[in-house]
């Protein structure tokens, strides 16, 4: 971890408060916990928020949706960060926790959690713009928007809000932050957002997915406008498997040499509007995910604008966050399945 951060002592269970922050180690034999550790360049690959002390219950998004657990001391467990946010009372910050129990009762679908956020990972990280590597991401990009249809396909959703593990404890605290602005977690110099881009080959005081799209869209408007009334919802494209995808991502952007950054030349040119293409069609299923397919192309993009949460990483709520800090360290286990039923009774 950075040297800013200091490992604070162990903490029991019983030490935290509803509202605590916890960000938890990665798993170094899982290749989507391996590469969102490499990216971040931390130690942390999922986040979650301690909601309840009677019972001790956690709340976090996960593969099967955002649900509820119970949870123990457990010294087999992946050691987590627990990061108090600055006004916290005694009792914790008990006005996040409504928030928290309320996406939990949303039962939100959450099948594509690790792809998303390794998505927009990526998207940002220089390496993008070496060809063969760039080559990988758009294909992996296209599993990303492939998956979001998948569900919207699946099941009608619209109204929904989407959340990776860390976007979820974000939201919690920027909804809560309605009421009390000082609520609001403060991001500095966060992992998915940069001073300046190459993909660009501008400067600007804050970079985001959308950003990147939109400065696109700055000087090809009809084009893009086009494009989206063509292609309202395609069915998901067929693709090489997520696990042959994730391989060759793992061995081309781990391998030495990849973190070398070729200039932006007629030859490169091609790569960006590769990622342009592949990060439109993650926002436009993004947008058809929340919303539905009944969107003008102006309010697709102010719905993206509105999604800024999905670029949260864990790593930021550790290093990143300047109103919160790092008092204890925790190993927690899960038990007793999913708490969600009895909030719902």
């Amino acid at each position: 971890m950075a040297k800013k951060v200091k490992k604070a002592g162990k903490f029991s269970v019983n030490d935290l408060l509803p509202g605590d922050i916890l960000a938890f180690k990665g798993d170094p034999e899982d290749t989507i916990s391996k590469l969102i550790m490499k990216f971040t360049g931390s130690d942390v690959s999922h986040g979650a928020i301690f909601v309840q002390k009677e019972e001790c219950v956690l709340a976090e998004a996960g593969l099967g949706g955002i649900h509820a657990t119970r949870t123990r001391d457990d010294s087999t467990a992946r050691e987590a960060y627990v990061m108090r946010h600055n006004k916290a009372s005694k009792k914790g910050v008990d006005a996040v926790v409504p928030f928290a129990k309320d996406y939990v009762l949303q039962d939100l679908p959450y099948p594509y959690s690790d792809l998303i956020l390794l998505g927009l990972i990526l998207i940002f990280k220089q390496k993008v713009t070496k060809p063969l590597v760039s080559r990988v991401v758009v294909e992996f990009l296209c599993l990303v928007a492939a998956e979001l249809k998948k569900i919207i396909e699946d099941k009608n959703t619209p109204g929904k809000h989407t959340m990776v593990c860390s976007s979820y404890v974000y939201q919690c605290y920027l909804d809560a932050s309605k009421k009390n602005p000082a609520l609001k977690l403060k991001i500095k110099d966060g992992d998915v957002g940069f001073k300046d881009h190459p993909l660009i080959g501008r400067k600007s005081k804050s970079f985001s997915l959308f950003d990147m799209y939109a400065d696109y869209v700055a000087s090809h408007e009809d084009e893009c406008k086009k494009d989206f009334k063509a292609k309202k919802l395609e069915p998901a494209k067929k693709l090489r498997s997520k696990k042959e995808i994730l391989a060759d991502l793992e061995k081309l952007v781990l391998s030495k040499g990849a973190d070398k950054l070729p200039e932006l030349t007629p030859e490169t040119l091609s790569v960006v509007v590769d990622i342009i293409n592949a990060v439109k069609d993650v926002i436009q299923a993004l947008v058809t995910f929340v919303k539905g397919d009944r969107v003008s192309f102006s309010e697709m993009m102010k719905v993206a604008r509105e999604q800024q949460s999905m670029f949260i990483t864990p790593n930021d709520l550790v290093q990143h966050v300047t109103n919160a800090k790092n008092v204890g360290m925790v190993k927690l286990g899960r038990y007793g399945g999913e708490y969600d039923d009895n909030w719902k009774k």
